[in-house]
């Protein structure tokens, strides 16, 4: 496994893409045919979720700077929206999600389960990104495509995200 060149260069540009190490991204982009455009040789992730995985704002906008498809075809269920909105951990999450609101991405996009990116939000009782996704037009009444079709006001009251549901049936008069 570590001798295949595909998981070493995924593992070089991850460390990179974590570093925000600007420098080295741009000369793997002059020198891995994949990168930044496509996906990882590797498990076949779009470079662009594993940047947002990483949480450097700026290594997302570099890439939205380079063109970067916001809607890649493999995601393995997560979207770069919903990748954002997943990543827990980062520091800097709200302003990738931003950057990536401004730059066109599909905040109604489905990923895991025809969840959109408020559905995961509520889910996470993630407040500050609902309100980003609704301000931004988020569709409320997108229905997943398994189990109860639920939109995700629905889902979070059936799941027990009581604020969360509230949050967004009141939304519109905020």
């Amino acid at each position: 496994m570590t001798d295949d060149p595909a998981y070493k260069e995924m593992l070089e540009i991850g460390e990179w893409l974590s570093a925000g190490d600007l420098e080295q991204l741009e000369f793997a982009s002059q020198v891995v045919d994949s990168f930044p455009q496509h996906w990882d040789g590797y498990f076949g992730t779009p470079w662009i979720v594993r940047a947002i995985y990483c949480g450097r704002v700026s290594v997302v906008n570099w890439m939205i700077e380079k063109g970067v498809n916001l809607r890649p075809e493999s995601t393995d269920g997560y979207p770069p929206v919903l990748a954002c909105i997943d990543n827990r951990d980062s520091e800097e999450k709200y302003q990738i999600l931003g950057a990536l609101i401004a730059s066109g991405a599909d905040i109604n996009e489905r990923g895991i389960n025809g969840w959109t990116p408020l559905h995961l939000a509520a889910l996470n009782d993630d407040e500050r990104s609902m309100h980003m996704l609704l301000v931004a037009g988020a569709d409320r009444s997108i229905t997943t495509l398994c189990d109860d079709d639920a939109t995700a006001e629905e889902e979070a009251r059936k799941f027990g995200h009581i604020q969360s549901a509230e949050y967004i049936a009141r939304f519109a008069s905020d």
